[in-house]
């Protein structure tokens, strides 16, 4: 039952040091929220599939400029890709 929830054995999250997603971890929570395929959010990016693997798989790091598109992507995954999907459109 709920009442007989006993707190002492949750942890305090309050005081815990989270560190910051990288340009990897931006990428695949946005694709994922986007449902997209490698080849699919590669192509939106206008990248070669290999570079998005790279950049996942933390085998090599974006540039300053792919970092601020990452970093647009991930706070606003769906409008992005409808701002993309214009872009390439035209």
């Amino acid at each position: 039952m709920a009442d007989d929830f006993d707190d002492a054995d949750s942890p305090d999250w309050t005081e815990q040091k989270t560190r910051a997603l990288d340009a990897s971890a931006k990428l695949k929570l946005a694709r994922g929220l986007l449902d997209a395929s490698q080849g699919d959010f590669a192509a939106l990016l206008g990248i070669p599939v290999a570079t998005l693997q790279n950049w996942e798989q933390r085998r090599t790091e974006p540039d300053a400029v792919a970092r601020t598109l990452i970093d647009l992507i991930y706070d606003d995954p769906k409008e992005m890709r409808a701002r993309l999907l214009r872009r390439n459109a035209a």
